[in-house]
């Protein structure tokens, strides 16, 4: 909570007492192409430490067990066979998708071997969030449209039309197909009070057709799907006929301890030139990261961001103040870039909510509290004032971006269920990303409001 001596009464008074400015270490260079035949004189290749980037085996860390049994439900495929359906469940950052890659290639190149064509597709649901964007990007994916001659629209016809391209497309290029559907249970409903049967929604939907194409469609080449989520009771909300013809097993990723995500790091320290990792960096980043649960991918990126943090600085070596450097930007980034792509009125719902956390002692809201602060800031700036389910929808998208945590509850027979919203980022940096924004800034936060807020929040 701020200070209650010389409060800023908007929100862009808010993010400039906060020092909310997007910032560069560059310093500025009589020719700024210059930068373009310079050696990198901290990287040796940086491109090791990307996140899409699969290592060799003896670069991936304490996940054995699961590339075996992963390779066991895909071995099928390398004779054109049909694999296993699997779930691989576990934390964000431990190692699913960075395993199925790795397996699925293996698998790939080794069919290859025996004459055998393998399309691999690997699908975020994240990116796509509904059935049949999933289809025409998983059809756009395995397409040659110069073998094939099938068109993939990217809109305009039924979703029917989408899978019969997908299947006809499917047999005229492959044997088998690996399918990786990765965080697909943001396909899955979500606790909104709509009750969808588990047959209708779309996770189901794609399941059920991918599963049973040979069956229903006469889809002669097999394919073999790998669901990926970070929910570990995702498996217990499939549909039973979905379980029935997918029948996958589950393959739990336990979180990495402090020690595995320091091998993965050492590991990769040849994405460094020689001697310019000082002895504080590998431990400090793995320190950062296991707080997060564990995560890999946090981990590699801030080992990444710490020597863009020395490059920038024009040090000739990563020191420890650029780990700290490279956590703290890294948060701020995410938070404003985020932010920064929002539609206005989720800005203003997200300052509403992050208004209620920052100044009340609370940390848990209903959405009608919630609603309550956001259309009072709607109206102080003159944007028109959306229901309330229009505003909990679109604050949904930012549930799914890890930023807010939605949950049905109930408080007992007074009320009933009801939406509570909180918050899984800290409340001043979004308030000072959305105060960034020009409309926004105007939002007022005054000693007045201030006391609205804790009223509301009591209620």
């Amino acid at each position: 909570m701020v200070s209650q001596t010389e409060q800023p009464s908007t929100l862009g008074e808010y993010a400039a007492e906060h020092g909310a400015v997007a910032h560069s270490r560059s310093t500025a260079r009589d020719d700024p192409l210059s930068v373009l035949d310079e050696e990198d004189p901290i990287f040796a290749n940086e491109d090791l430490l990307r996140i899409d980037h699969i290592p060799d085996h003896d670069k991936i860390v304490g996940r054995n067990s699961q590339i075996e049994t992963v390779a066991r439900r895909l071995k099928p495929t390398i004779t054109g066979g049909s694999g296993k359906g699997t779930l691989l469940l576990g934390k964000s950052g431990s190692g699913k998708t960075l395993v199925t890659r790795y397996v699925s290639r293996e698998v790939e190149d080794r069919a290859a071997n025996n004459d055998v064509r393998i399309g691999r597709a690997v699908i975020d649901c994240a990116q796509r969030r509904s059935e049949v964007q999933t289809v025409i990007h998983l059809a756009r994916s395995l397409n040659d449209p110069t073998e094939t001659g099938i068109k993939i629209p990217h809109s305009g016809i039924a979703t029917g039309a989408y899978y019969d391209r997908l299947w006809s497309v499917i047999d005229a290029l492959y044997d088998a197909v690996i399918v990786v559907l990765d965080e697909i249970d943001r396909l899955a409903p979500s606790d909104d009070g709509k009750n969808i049967p588990p047959e209708e929604a779309d996770d189901s939907k794609l399941l059920m057709q991918l599963s049973r194409a040979g069956e229903e469609n006469d889809v002669e080449a097999s394919i073999t799907v790998v669901g990926i989520s970070n929910d570990l009771k995702y498996g217990d909300r499939l549909d039973t006929r979905v379980e029935s013809s997918f029948a996958p097993d589950e393959i739990v990723f336990p979180a990495y301890d402090a020690n595995q995500l320091g091998d993965i790091l050492d590991r990769r320290r040849d994405a460094y030139r020689d001697g310019v990792l000082s002895d504080a960096v590998i431990p400090l980043c793995s320190a950062f990261s296991a707080q997060e649960h564990g995560d890999a991918r946090r981990g590699l990126d801030l080992f990444r961001l710490a020597g863009e943090v020395a490059r920038d600085d024009d040090a000739d070596q990563v020191r420890e103040e650029h780990v700290h450097a490279a956590n703290d930007d890294a948060e701020v980034t995410r938070i404003q870039d985020l932010i920064r792509g929002c539609p206005t009125q989720a800005k203003v719902a997200i300052a509403a909510l992050a208004a209620l956390d920052e100044f009340t002692e609370h940390s848990h809201f209903k959405a009608t509290q919630m609603y309550r602060v956001y259309r009072d800031f709607a109206e102080a700036i003159g944007m028109t004032v959306l229901g309330q389910k229009r505003i909990t929808d679109q604050l949904r998208e930012y549930e799914t971006l890890k930023i807010i945590d939605m949950t049905r509850t109930s408080d007992g027979y007074r009320e009933g269920t009801y939406l509570q919203l909180s918050l899984l980022d800290e409340a001043s940096l979004l308030l000072q990303s959305v105060g960034l924004d020009e409309q926004c800034a105007q939002i007022p936060i005054d000693s007045h409001m201030r006391r609205q807020f804790r009223s509301i929040a009591q209620q």
